[in-house]
């Protein structure tokens, strides 16, 4: 077997292995407390997750951008 085919044999059972993931007691508690309100908490699950992902992504093309400014204009050399 090559290891290519391994490395994809072994991507497809972790894959298949998983569970799907349990929210913690606490999130499922409040819940179920107030139905009400699990849209809006449930919206703000969601918000929070995303600046997560957006800050770094932000960051790393904020940099990435001024790099490549400073090599256009030759402050950095290009490699």
């Amino acid at each position: 077997m090559t290891p290519r085919i391994a490395a994809w044999t072994l991507a497809a059972m972790i894959l298949l292995a998983a569970r799907p993931a349990a929210a913690c007691p606490t999130c499922k508690e409040a819940l179920s407390a107030q139905p009400t309100d699990a849209s809006r908490l449930a919206d703000g699950f969601n918000k929070s997750i995303l600046l997560m992902l957006a800050v770094p992504i932000g960051l790393a093309s904020i940099g990435g951008f001024a790099v490549h400014r400073a090599v256009k204009r030759g402050l950095l050399p290009e490699f």
